[in-house]
């Protein structure tokens, strides 16, 4: 019996009437085998019974419909047309046979001299097949390349730009320091944080071009040796043979080159570039992995025809994600890993079953402490979901979105502020402006941008945002509460602790009416209130506010737990700062033993060598 080229069952002996028809035959078995459907799965597809399916592909002359429905299942739309030409001329041949006109004794040879033919011609466009599909690639490639040069000159050409605009607008805010503050020194200093903010965008995604440079080079030199050996292949094969398939092969038209726009001094121009810039980078980047994917797994797995188990496999999922959920990430990823094996020997790997367990065990690993893992995780999901779903696909965002905040966790806010930037837009689009989950993409969008060092311009975000949070969910919903929360430490962080007191003064009443006195994000609040009251310059009212925190704290939390031992450790730094080193010494000799006991003996005598 016939191998299958990507595994399962064997195909069966062909039993046609003629040659035609056995050509015919393994035509669409290639088809079959190169799709990595099974019988059972086009049956649904091409409406027609998986036993007479079977029967077509075994010899029987198939009906017009049923071969343009198996090619419109099995082939890639840019072969389609042409293999459905080839089929129907095989069939149209099967149909109506040349008669014979050679005496009955020597028929057999003709008919196996018939077979060997068809087999080999069969071979010969297999590999021009390859061949065809190696040059789209390699063009692919190069304009991938192509685009990855440009992007390169116009981002140094950009950032040398926004250096010279760094500059001048510093030089325009010293100047304005001399003069009675007003609005046009908060302007300057807006438009210095939004060019120095540009100027980082514009560095990662230099680094991001020339990454995708390097790539190419490498992909163009293996897809170069390729073509050069499959073409070494053709050769052989049409040795003898006059007439060839690659006579056919479609015209590869360049792309008309990208023109370049120069950096305009207007920070709404340079966003604009910066977003071309980066939708550029984006877009080479999945035609790369889709093509480096495509080299190291050139054939993929039959589908079984009948996978085992599915409702119990479906069970674990949600047993491994309810484990995650409940705060044990690190024995989620366990079940994921175990589950993800069985998941691949039953389905197709796109199979929307598979690639949700990959995208929660991702997940689990950013929760787990491993963002830098999970950051490869979401890139390797993500160019599997581009390939098959549109960009606006929700699943994309929420990958989009968890691999922006995996980037944000491991170190990287600048990074991450950039991702945001663009995704954004894409929720408004697709989910509306006031949906929760964009709501909640710009929340973290403002929290990248405090750590990345830009708290003014968190500051203006999440005053854009605090509104809306009240309109959409309530002035008492967790999320509205903690959007105005990070707003108050964005304020003291950006030296304007005054300000901070006051905003914490107004939030603290909310979260105590709201959650209650003992929830931890009102504790949390009452510990930044006087910790900004600290940097106001009143450390005696600081004080006093942590005698009244740590009390709640280890009645609500533990006298262990790490948010008690951080305001225990608040108290005795601001009790030294108002003076009064010797009790200062006693707390923290009071606070050691906890300590030591919660995080080890050392980590505390640290914190009080740094006090």
């Amino acid at each position: 019996m016939t191998p299958k080229t990507g595994g399962g069952r064997p195909w069966g002996p062909i039993r046609a009437e003629n040659p035609a028809a056995c050509k015919l035959a393994e035509m669409l078995r290639r088809q079959v085998d190169s799709s990595g459907k099974s019988l059972a799965v086009l049956g649904g597809e091409v409406l027609v019974s998986k036993a007479q399916t079977g029967v077509y592909l075994a010899g029987k002359v198939p009906t017009e419909a049923f071969i343009v429905a198996l090619i419109k299942a099995t082939v890639r739309p840019e072969l389609r047309e042409r293999r459905q030409e080839e089929a129907l001329a095989l069939r149209e041949q099967a149909l109506r046979p040349a008669p014979r006109t050679a005496p009955r004794a020597p028929a057999a040879p003709g008919a196996g001299f018939a077979v060997e033919l068809a087999a080999a011609h069969a071979r010969q466009i297999e590999t021009y097949d390859r061949l065809a599909r190696a040059l789209e690639q390699r063009a692919e490639v190069e304009r991938a390349k192509n685009n990855s040069d440009k992007l390169v000159m116009v981002l140094l050409n950009m950032i040398h730009q926004l250096d010279r605009r760094v500059t001048d607008l510093v030089k325009e805010r010293d100047q304005l320091l001399a003069r009675p503050a007003g609005e046009e020194l908060e302007n300057a200093e807006r438009r210095l944080a939004r060019a120095e903010e540009q100027e980082q965008r514009a560095r990662a995604e230099l680094g991001r071009a020339e990454e995708k440079q390097r790539q190419a080079e490498v992909l163009e030199a293996r897809l170069t040796d390729h073509v050069r050996r499959l073409t070494d292949e053709l050769d052989r094969l049409r040795a003898g043979d006059t007439s060839s398939p690659l006579e056919s092969l479609p015209v590869l038209t360049d792309e008309p080159e990208a023109s370049q726009h120069s950096a305009d001094p207007v920070g709404d121009d340079i966003d604009a570039a910066l977003a071309r810039a980066s939708a550029v980078n984006d877009e080479d980047n999945t035609t790369l992995n889709r093509v480096t994917s495509e080299l190291n797994d050139p054939a993929e797995g039959v589908v079984q025809d009948n996978p085992e188990g599915l409702d119990s496999l479906e069970d674990r999922y949600n047993h491994a994600v309810s484990v995650r959920e409940a705060g044990d990430p690190k024995q989620a990823i366990a079940l994921f890993d175990e589950l993800l094996a069985d998941y691949k020997r039953a389905l197709d790997p796109d199979h929307p079953s598979i690639r949700n367990a990959r995208y929660n065990r991702a997940v689990s690993m950013a929760e787990v402490g491993d963002p830098k893992q999970a950051i490869t995780l979401f890139d390797e999901l993500l160019a599997d979901y581009k390939r098959t779903q549109s960009p606006d696909h929700p699943s994309i965002l929420d990958i989009r979105y968890s691999h922006a905040l995996s980037v944000r966790e491991a170190g990287y806010p600048q990074h991450s502020v950039a991702l945001f930037d663009r995704l954004i837009p894409a929720y408004r689009r697709i989910h509306g402006p006031n949906h929760p989950d964009t709501l909640r993409t710009r929340y973290n969008h403002a929290v990248g941008m405090a750590e990345a060092g830009g708290p003014k311009r968190a500051i203006a975000l999440l005053e854009e945002l605090i509104p809306d949070y009240t309109r959409v969910e309530g002035a008492d919903h967790l999320h509205t509460l903690q959007t105005r929360y990070r707003h108050a430490v964005s304020v003291r962080e950006a030296a304007d602790p005054g300000r901070s007191v006051a905003l914490f003064d107004g939030l603290i009443p909310d979260y105590t009416r709201a959650l209650g006195p003992e929830h931890p994000s009102t504790l949390r609040a009452r510990h930044s209130h006087a910790v900004s009251m600290v940097e106001v310059g009143d450390p005696e009212r600081a004080i006093a506010l942590l005698e009244e925190l740590i009390p709640d704290y280890t009645r609500a939390q533990g006298p262990e737990h790490p948010s008690t031992l951080r305001a225990r450790h608040s108290h005795a730094v601001t009790v030294r700062q108002a003076g009064d080193p010797q009790h200062s010494v006693d707390l923290f000799n009071e606070l050691i033993p906890y300590q030591s006991s919660a995080k080890g003996p050392d980590h505390l005598r640290g914190c009080l060598r740094l006090s």
